[in-house]
């Protein structure tokens, strides 16, 4: 069965378009089971910490689950006003990632976060469209006692 992402009525396999509303956002139950869990690792994600430090004093790291890491480009936020608030937000999106990152992987937290800045506007292309900076960020994802 296929669910209209629209209606939420239930549509035959066959089915390209909703039998009930006419839309064409149809999703298989496999789809949604995937959409689900995507939901739910992105809540997780709100609550996973983050530390600059390798062994904060505030939490117990009962395991370390591996490297995470989280990026962003300052260029896919161009129409703000300044070049701090666009670096500024490709910061806040490159944190998302590596929360989400973590959270794949099961973790509590995040801890010796490094921030990165990498600037390619040397190449030609960078040239044509201003500067292409990335923000980078790199942590371990741990479990907490």
């Amino acid at each position: 069965m296929k669910t209209c992402n629209d209606c939420s009525a239930e549509n035959n396999d066959s089915a390209i378009a909703c039998q009930m509303c006419g839309m064409g956002n149809l999703t298989s139950e496999e789809g949604l089971a995937v959409e689900q869990a995507s939901m739910e690792l992105l809540a997780k994600s709100q609550s996973v910490k983050v530390f600059t430090v390798h062994n904060p004093s505030t939490i117990h790291v009962a395991e370390e689950l591996g490297v995470v890491f989280g990026n962003s480009s300052k260029q896919a936020f161009w129409g703000l006003s300044t070049q701090a608030n666009r670096l500024s937000r490709a910061y806040e999106v490159a944190l998302a990632n590596l929360k989400y990152d973590a959270a794949i992987l099961g973790a509590d937290a995040v801890v010796g976060v490094t921030f990165a800045l990498n600037n390619s506007t040397g190449s030609s292309a960078a040239l044509l469209a201003g500067s292409s900076e990335a923000v980078m960020l790199l942590g371990t994802a741990v479990r907490m006692r």
